[in-house]
């Protein structure tokens, strides 16, 4: 009971962590937002590092909108999305960051008990290997917002924004690719369509199929792909993050 009382309740400081970060970051508090957004990635880690390790090897997949938050905030960091102008730059990336953390925590579909077809590395390759395209996908989605409304547009803005989108659609193939493997050991079938996690999966490769050949069609301009993209990180949370959440639980400490 104290391990889950831990984990909940550090992710809860993450999520604040969060909010506050977003508003001292429209308040153009630059500084102070940063160190209160670290300090929610931390106390983030902390709550999946409990989760992982009390599960493991088992794989609970409905913990994935936890893992979210915390893979974008890290990767946005890592390439630069999050740039130093508030407006344009850490705004959007502070902004999905909350959204997700809060949505997970106000939504939560991870009361679910794994099954022993869990209980394979496939699984865990195929779980984390998403959250990490997911997460590009989103954040491809923010740097479009970026190249769309600033004033000052880049070259290389566009080119970061391709490159996000192809890492993302690279992670996600190797993901699709272990579920493939993972369903083939536990089911007997390395595809089962009438599972709606897969059905979404394997939807959203072939949209992203589609966007990264938009330079052989008319949409091979800077802004048109910037708009598609953005459409694109719309699809995915709209039918591959919404769908990991559950119904709206009220918080304990509330009630």
């Amino acid at each position: 009971m104290t391990i889950q009382l831990s984990i909940h309740y550090s992710f809860l400081a993450a999520a604040i962590f969060y909010m506050v970060s977003l508003v001292g970051a429209a308040g153009k508090k630059k500084t102070w937002a940063w160190y209160l957004f670290f300090a929610g990635l931390l106390c983030n880690a902390i709550s999946l590092g409990l989760r992982y390790w009390i599960t493991f090897p088992l794989l609970p997949l409905y913990q994935g909108a936890f893992f979210l938050p915390f893979v974008v905030g890290v990767i946005g960091i890592r390439f630069g999305i999050f740039h130093s102008n508030a407006l344009v730059g850490i705004l959007p990336g502070f902004f999905i960051v909350t959204v997700l953390a809060w949505s997970a925590y106000l939504f939560p579909n991870d009361f679910y008990l794994p099954f022993l077809q869990f209980k394979t590395l496939f699984a865990h390759g195929f779980f984390l290997l998403g959250v990490v395209g997911k997460s590009m996908f989103l954040l491809a989605g923010v740097k479009a917002v970026q190249v769309l409304f600033v004033q000052d547009r880049e070259a290389g803005q566009a080119k970061s924004m391709g490159q996000i989108v192809s890492w993302g659609f690279v992670f996600w193939t190797l993901s699709v690719f272990a579920g493939a493997a993972w369903s083939w050991l536990g089911w007997g079938s390395p595809v089962i369509w009438d599972d709606p996690l897969m059905a979404t999966t394997m939807a959203t490769w072939f949209v992203y199929s589609l966007l990264l050949h938009l330079h052989l069609t008319l949409f091979a301009g800077q802004r048109p792909r910037a708009w598609c993209i953005l459409a694109g990180a719309v699809w995915v949370f709209c039918f591959n993050c919404l769908t990991e959440l559950g119904p709206f639980r009220l918080p304990g400490w509330l009630s």
